[in-house]
């Protein structure tokens, strides 16, 4: 018995990056995948198409998370799509006006906002997924290794994800009546587009501001996945309202 047999998984940002190789490794382990995403069909259908090849089924569905009703509307469909939703990863993360939106006296009332309606979104996400997630399902938030950093010109970002953590623990509290696990996601420097461009490889430290692992490389996206299949599995039935960190052994202490 493949260790996802049978369930559904709403996998928001899925068609590049973290979100694809979570998707791919669910598929393996037989699950149905919802794959969402924002503008780029094509990588979706090849997410899609990939999950199907490693033995799960899998829909494309479009929706903003940054949009309370495209997202309620990505549930609706999800649930009809599958009968409904035992796994839900909220990973999207709509990019801002760049990741190192400056410091905490520098910060312009563009990238707040920005920020804001990512965070909006994924609080409606929450609520989603606690509403509808089936007993003994699992919910799981992608946060970052950044959250224990003091880089100052990453602080919107970082707090960010501080929020979607802590709102996480919350949720967990609240629906552990039925079952629910819900628990966060924290990966360090990962080889994604995100990255592409930097002086990062097998034998070479991450540039700052990252930290550099005793690796001394950063992650792939199958190592995170990895990690997220056994958060979604029953090898992780005790594992509940906790922050996982998937950084290699980066040291996040400035």
């Amino acid at each position: 018995m493949r260790k996802l047999e049978n369930k559904v998984a709403l996998i928001t940002g899925a068609s590049r990056g973290i979100g694809r190789a979570i998707a791919e490794v669910y598929g393996r382990e037989g699950a149905n995948v919802v794959v969402n995403y924002v503008s780029n069909r094509t990588a979706a259908d090849a997410t899609a198409d990939a999950v199907k090849a490693a033995g799960g089924d899998a829909v494309v569905l479009q929706g903003d998370s940054m949009d309370p009703v495209a997202v309620r509307r990505l549930f609706d469909e999800g649930q009809k799509a599958f009968g409904g939703l035992d796994i839900v990863v909220a990973n999207a993360h709509p990019g801002m006006p760049g990741i190192a939106a400056g410091t905490p006296t520098q910060l312009s009332e563009e990238a707040i906002d920005h920020q804001l309606k990512v965070l909006k979104g994924f609080i409606v996400t929450f609520q989603e997924a606690g509403r509808r997630v089936r007993d003994n399902g699992v919910i799981i938030s992608l946060s970052s290794g950044t959250t224990r950093l003091a880089v100052p010109e990453h602080c919107l970002y970082s707090s960010t994800k501080l929020a979607i953590e802590q709102l996480t623990r919350a949720l967990s509290r609240e629906v552990a009546i039925r079952g629910v696990r819900a628990l966060t996601l924290a990966p360090g420097l990962i080889r994604t587009d995100r990255i592409a461009g930097l002086a990062v490889g097998p034998t070479g430290s991450a540039p700052a501001p990252a930290v550099p692992t005793p690796f001394t490389r950063p992650g792939e996206p199958e190592e995170v996945a990895d990690a997220a299949l056994f958060l979604a599995s029953n090898d992780a039935r005790w594992v509940n309202t906790t922050t996982v960190y998937v950084n290699g052994g980066a040291v996040y202490a400035q």
